[in-house]
């Protein structure tokens, strides 16, 4: 895939953006480098959704990066590390004078979305990008309850109130299994949407609620610098506000 830099950031693409994307990318980059709220448009079919999945987890590799740079050059006292000198591989902040000190420092990104729909596109999106880094999708009970009593429920306060119920009462079938059915092969695929994690839950009769938070409470204990990466990406069903 091209890789293109943009703002001192090296940003893998699928194909050689056109100048419009890379202008969009340098303007979400600039954005994150100054910790600022961006309002940003661009005309339908101009790929918005894949410009902003490769520039803000390129930024995040690249805050990454830094740290480990860093970490090595602390341990080897400012040499040179396989005759490359580490200021080479960057020298990313948060933002002005707020240098980025440890992996857990690392920002999560949080996709919102107005539709289910447009979150399976944007899981689309990010399979089509060389980046995978760790995601859990969060959605209502309507959508990801599997629960046969819950479901035919008219409202979804109905849905929530008898949900609660049977959880707290431990008369869900569905919940109780989480725990063991989340060691299953297939959920340790990093991308899953909605669709597979409802696919999944129906499969091994499992809870699909409790899997995708039990997801992202994994990847949360995988955060610590020995292990990867905290939680990667968390797509939303609703705006926040």
């Amino acid at each position: 895939m091209p890789k293109i830099v943009l703002n001192g950031v090296t940003v893998d693409f699928p194909f050689q953006p056109y100048q419009c994307q890379q202008e969009y990318m340098s303007k979400v980059l600039e954005c994150l480098q100054k910790k600022v709220n961006g309002i940003l448009e661009s005309p339908t079919g101009t790929g918005k959704t894949l410009c902003l999945l490769c520039t803000t987890l390129a930024w995040r590799e690249h805050l990454r990066d830094t740290i480990s740079a860093r970490k090595i050059a602390e341990r080897v006292q400012g040499e040179r590390f396989v005759g490359q000198d580490l200021s080479s591989w960057g020298n990313a902040t948060a933002a002005e004078g707020d240098p980025i000190a440890c992996y857990s420092d690392i920002p999560k990104i949080i996709y919102a979305s107005r539709t289910h729909s447009q979150l399976t596109q944007v899981i689309g999106e990010l399979r089509n990008t060389s980046y995978r880094p760790r995601v859990c999708v969060l959605g209502s009970r309507e959508q990801l309850c599997i629960h046969p009593e819950v479901k035919k429920q008219e409202s979804n306060h109905m849905q929530i109130h008898l949900c609660r119920k049977k959880v707290t009462s431990r008369s869900c079938h569905f919940y109780n299994n989480v725990d063991e059915k989340s060691l299953e092969q297939e959920l340790a695929t990093p991308i899953l949407d909605i669709e597979d994690l409802v696919k999944s839950g129906s499969k091994h009769k499992s809870c699909v609620s409790g899997l995708s938070m039990g997801r992202m409470e994994a990847h949360e204990d995988q955060g610590s610098p020995g292990f990867a990466l905290p939680t990667g990406l968390i797509p939303l069903p609703f705006p926040l506000g």
